[in-house]
């Protein structure tokens, strides 16, 4: 289970809400290392695949930087063509799926929504999947039936994100998925009283 928030950095919103954890892959393959610095380099399938299933929905610029980091990489460019080869290689397999820019454990729902660490560098709005960000605006209205409104919902998912008020990309992309849970029926009691459906 993924470690409670801190006090005092995000209200308490239950299971939904868990900060970003970042993965590791040191113990990949430990027998492959780099013998000038003691790196491990796992095979590059193995290492998307742990990136995938612990950061995912992950957008692929953010495993590439992140793969980047893990692998001791200057310039993740470096390694992209490896990256997406053995992300391809995993989707074809059926390992992982691909939705948009964004990779997943094929099967898995999302099913929390992930609160930026102090220090992890902030994903923009556009790194956020689309399910990621829908499952923090139901986690909201499911913690206040009938007690937030579509602007206030907004609010509150931009605060857990780690954006401004003022943020106006974010700001629309978040009423875009309001609407579209409203338009599917996920939502009831748009758009000033707002609550999960069954």
């Amino acid at each position: 289970m993924a470690p409670r928030k801190p006090s005092g950095s995000v209200p308490d919103h239950g299971d939904w809400a868990v900060p970003y954890q970042p993965a590791d892959i040191a113990d990949l393959d430990p027998a492959a290392a780099d013998r000038r610095g003691g790196i491990p380099k796992p095979p590059m399938p193995d290492a998307v695949y742990r990136v995938v299933e612990t950061e995912g929905p992950i957008h692929r610029q953010v495993l590439l930087r992140h793969l980047g980091e893990l692998l001791h990489k200057p310039r993740p460019s470096s390694i992209s063509t490896s990256v997406n080869a053995a992300a391809d290689q995993l989707r074809d397999e059926g390992r992982i799926t691909e939705a948009g820019d964004f990779l997943d454990v094929t099967g898995r729902p999302c099913a929390e929504a992930r609160w930026p660490l102090p220090g992890l560098t902030q994903r923009p709005v556009e790194h956020v999947a689309p399910a990621e960000r829908q499952r923090a605006l139901l986690g909201f209205v499911a913690d206040r039936p009938r007690g937030l409104g579509a602007e206030e919902a907004v609010g509150e998912a931009l605060a857990f994100f780690g954006w401004t008020a003022r943020n106006t990309a974010a700001r629309a992309k978040l009423m875009a998925d309001l609407y579209r849970l409203r338009d599917t029926g996920a939502l009831t009691g748009w758009p000033d009283k707002l609550e999960t459906a069954g």
